[in-house]
């Protein structure tokens, strides 16, 4: 039987699979205590290495929410260890034909429900309020919504954070790649949830072409028991898309014959085009690697002519969305109208590069399975030594080149459960997870009750905390945004320092459909020509004061900015003498 991979020192099982012929450097018993030990440590220096921080939202949630989690992590670590030491089933983890699909459509299920009633269906960040911003835009046929003309002069009033850098534009979309979005158009709130059924399928493939069938079902254990996974898969951002779509591509890359490679080309096109340029490639880069390494130079040429042809495209593509939204009047900025000045100009604003992305990784690990990056350690041993093993050092190579790329690029993610930049290689980590467990060879019997206990730990400890996390913050937020839409005024006022991430509520529909429209206070270029334009008919104007805010603070162990307050009087009197009625708000 022929196996649809190259030469691995492999053997073929049953249905094509793939089989080690035996597991190379595999580590000792005491190699596995220093692997815990070694991780925990790392915790800490990452922990330690992050407390700089001065970024306000990264700030939040490592003190807020993630301290807790990694002190639940450490203590299911213990836990399971105590259980190791006396619980030794004999009986392999094992998944019946129909488990996984089963536990797909659970999970897709789960997802969406966790959308419905966990996060209030709200959408909190500036990046998901973008993604649902031009999903509406595409949704209507369109590649931009036009600005009216009476708004033009007046558009950074309306938050163009995110935007195409254009001032006075005569249409506006976000400066991101429509992939994501249109999906979003298409699927709606079920966009998440199904991305994370097919990422279950789609590693489960490719596990069960690697590994033997438990270490297939510990991979996939560390995947799905992973609050990353899950969490992120209830919201509208692009990482879920990004993930799927990159073990998805990894499931055809395998298959090794022209009509899967075509295939995964063209799913390259639409990974690469989902929000940024630069995730999906660095994915298959190491990939493009091992091909190289094989000297499949054919292959090679095909996949890297394509490639080159899809980041042309997609880097020409801001060219195209700028055309429709500048306009004979419009000021273009520089910085942010095309990649490269994008990139310098990130360059340029970066700060505590290394305290930030500690901060992330921390994050990153209180998110995730607790034993997830142990395992994931353990399986990354065969990418080194005599023996190594080109699969695990692809797999382990789409994860370094993230962490060093954005370190050294863009180490603040804003918003996000664990480490967003991550999340489309968790599916390598997982794969390496079960690498991992495939090397451990005998001392599995040992260990299996103590993987056992934290998983089932996870799923009724540290996820319920997660849980309630995510649930704090995001209705927090849904209960202060009904608050406004209530108010009843025509249009709302919002100050950056009204309260910790107030501006997150500053957005508007492409329509200006909503009510209020909600206008960012720092962003307005002249109050007194705004006053005039909206103000002209007797509009009303509502403004918040401290107390308002306070849903929203206690949600971040935080007190409202004390700005709304002090400024009220001088906000009412330029909107109250243009003509607007002053609506407060408290």
């Amino acid at each position: 039987m022929r196996c649809a991979l190259w030469p691995f020192a492999l053997r073929c099982g049953k249905n094509g699979t793939m089989e080690d012929q035996g597991t190379p450097n595999a580590p000792k018993p005491r190699h596995f205590l220093w692997f815990i030990l070694g991780w925990g440590l790392l915790l800490l220096s990452l922990w330690a290495l992050a407390q700089p921080v001065k970024q306000t939202i990264t700030r939040i949630y490592l003190h807020q929410q993630d301290g807790d989690l990694t002190l639940a992590t450490l203590c299911l670590w213990l836990g399971g260890s105590l259980v190791a030491l006396g619980w030794h089933p004999a009986r392999r983890l094992d998944l019946p034909r129909w488990g996984v699909g089963l536990l797909a459509v659970v999970l897709v299920g789960l997802c969406w429900a966790g959308w419905r009633w966990l996060l209030d269906g709200y959408s909190m960040s500036r990046d998901e309020r973008m993604v649902v911003f031009d999903a509406a835009i595409y949704g209507a046929g369109k590649l931009a919504w036009p600005m009216p003309p009476e708004w033009r002069a007046d558009a950074s009033a309306l938050n163009l954070l995110f935007t195409l850098p254009v001032g006075r534009p005569i249409a506006w979309v976000s400066a991101y790649l429509p992939g994501n979005a249109m999906l979003q158009a298409v699927f709606g709130s079920l966009k998440g949830p199904l991305l994370v059924g097919i990422s279950v399928l789609a590693l489960w493939g490719v596990a069960r072409r690697w590994l033997d069938r438990e270490a297939s079902v510990v991979a996939l254990v560390l995947f799905v028991l992973s609050g990353q996974v899950l969490f992120t898969g209830m919201t509208v951002f692009a990482m879920p898309a990004h993930l799927a779509v990159n073990l998805v591509w990894l499931w055809l890359f395998l298959r090794d014959d022209r009509r899967s490679d075509l295939a995964a080309l063209l799913l390259g096109f639409v990974g690469t085009g989902l929000h940024q340029p630069l995730f999906h490639p660095m994915f298959v880069a190491p990939w493009l690697l091992v091909l190289a390494a094989q000297k499949r130079w054919g292959r090679l040429a095909l996949f890297c002519g394509v490639y080159g042809a899809i980041g042309l495209f997609w880097l020409w593509w801001p060219h195209v969305t700028l055309g429709l939204v500048k306009g004979p009047d419009s000021i273009i900025v520089d910085a942010g109208s095309d990649y490269w000045t994008r990139l310098t100009d990130t360059l340029a604003h970066n700060q505590q590069n290394f305290v930030l992305m500690a901060a992330n990784l921390f994050r990153m690990a209180a998110w995730t399975h607790p034993l997830l990056w142990v395992m994931a350690a353990i399986g990354a041993g065969a990418a080194f030594g005599p023996k190594r093993d080109v699969r695990v050092a692809a797999l382990l190579g789409g994860i370094v080149a993230i962490v060093v790329v954005f370190t050294a690029i863009l180490p603040f993610q804003g918003h996000g459960f664990g480490y967003r930049y991550l999340h489309q290689v968790l599916g390598n980590a997982a794969l390496l997870g079960g690498f991992g467990w495939q090397r451990l060879g005998p001392l599995r019997d040992r260990l299996r009750g103590g993987f056992v206990a934290v998983s089932v730990a996870t799923a009724l400890v540290l996820l319920p905390m997660q849980a309630l996390d995510a649930r704090k913050l995001y209705h927090a937020f849904a209960v202060t945004s009904a608050r406004m839409d209530a108010s009843g005024a025509d249009y709302l006022l919002i100050g950056q320092y009204d309260s910790p991430l107030a501006l997150d509520l500053a957005y508007n529909r492409a329509d200006l459909s909503n009510h209020p429209i909600r206008l960012s206070e720092n962003d307005i270029e002249d109050v007194d020509r705004l006053a005039a334009h909206i103000c002209a008919k007797g509009a009303s104007i509502a403004l918040p004061r401290r107390s308002f805010y306070m849903t929203l603070a206690e949600a971040v162990h935080s007190h409202p900015g004390r700005m709304a307050d002090r400024l009220f009087a001088e906000r009412a009197s330029e909107f109250g003498d243009a003509g607007c009625r002053i609506i407060e708000l408290r």
